[in-house]
């Protein structure tokens, strides 16, 4: 079978190359997906598209957040089936072999048939921003800080306001702040780092928040987030920091130290994928949740979709160079891979 790929081979290096699967030699874990489209992850690729993660080698391939059809399964598949549409942690391809033990998402979840497919392409980012939420000791009515408007953040925000959360979000960009009001985000506040902790005492009141969650995977914004957080507070890294920031540590570590703050890394990989006894966080149970939600429009991330492409090297190219530099105009980029 003849398929396509994306691969980034180094700095600015995006190629789609084309290779074939071995269709009738499946391994006993292997699903055969034909993909319709797939979610570019602005926040994973683009560390590697533009060489932002210290370390990383090449070649990479991209991609984590994909809808597509069953066509053929191993002989140790049974929740899914040939015909079925599934949403799936595979990169960005035509077509695959897709392995749930062998992925490093490790994600395949059946879809419902009313369930659409770019809602279903968001689904691993919701699941991701989950990370923001779940870990934490929430309560209602908690006062909660979210630093950054991306996808990640907006998600997070609209969580938290459903856990009956005051929520208050910080964005340096006005157009990721009126995105995320066009979304739901009932409190957002478009202002320099100067002024969020300023502003957060005063919406908060002199204790300040509860609950910090950092969106952005900006260091700056973590030690911000810091300093708003109140005594006893928890503070959530749902962003992964990677750039080089040079800054007197001793700052937030005494206020980490001194207000006795909860820090809680939260990457997603804290769970696991099916249901363990005496566990009752799974990420599958959450997708279902997450699915639920999406049709209900509780969450509407369709608003967040700027730009459909074709699976074209140079137009992927431009999408990627947008979601770095152009955030306003790239706030979300789907793959077509039906064109």
């Amino acid at each position: 079978m003849k398929a396509r790929k994306v691969v980034i081979y180094g700095k600015e290096d995006v190629r789609i190359i084309d290779y074939d699967i071995d269709e009738n030699n499946l391994d006993k874990d292997d699903v055969l997906i034909e993909t319709e489209i797939s979610l570019i992850s602005a926040g994973t690729e683009l560390s590697r598209v533009f060489a932002l993660k210290k370390g990383a080698t090449y070649p990479v391939y991209p991609g984590y957040c994909s809808v597509g059809r069953v066509l053929k399964t191993g002989e140790n598949i049974s929740e899914v089936k040939a015909g079925d549409r599934v949403m799936f942690s595979g990169a960005h391809a035509s077509a695959l072999l897709f392995n749930r033990v062998k992925s490093d998402g490790g994600t395949l979840y059946k879809l419902k048939d009313e369930t659409d497919s770019k809602n279903a392409a968001f689904m691993v980012m919701c699941w991701i921003a989950m990370n923001g939420i779940l870990p934490a000791e929430v309560k209602l009515g908690d006062n909660v800080a979210i630093m950054g408007l991306g996808t990640l953040g907006i998600i997070t925000a609209l969580y938290y306001q459903l856990a009956g959360c005051n929520v208050l979000c910080f964005d340096l960009s006005e157009a990721r702040c009126k995105l995320a009001q066009k979304m739901g985000v009932i409190n957002v506040c478009n202002c320099s780092p100067d002024e969020q902790v300023e502003k957060a005492m005063k919406y908060f009141g002199s204790d300040g928040a509860d609950i910090a969650v950092d969106a952005t995977g900006n260091s700056r914004c973590i030690m911000t987030a810091v300093e708003m957080t109140g005594k006893y507070g928890q503070l959530l890294l749902l962003g992964s920091p990677r750039e080089t920031v040079e800054a007197d540590v001793s700052i937030p570590f005494y206020a980490i130290h001194s207000k006795m703050l909860k820090v809680i890394g939260a990457l997603n990989r804290k769970y696991p994928f099916y249901p363990e006894k005496g566990n009752r966080i799974s990420i599958k149970r959450y997708l279902a949740y997450i699915e639920k939600l999406l049709s209900e429009g509780k969450l509407p991330v369709n608003k967040i979709i700027s730009h459909v492409i074709e699976p074209d090297e140079n137009v992927l190219l431009e999408a990627y160079r947008g979601l770095m530099y152009k955030k306003d105009e790239y706030t979300g980029v789907i793959i077509d891979w039906s064109r």
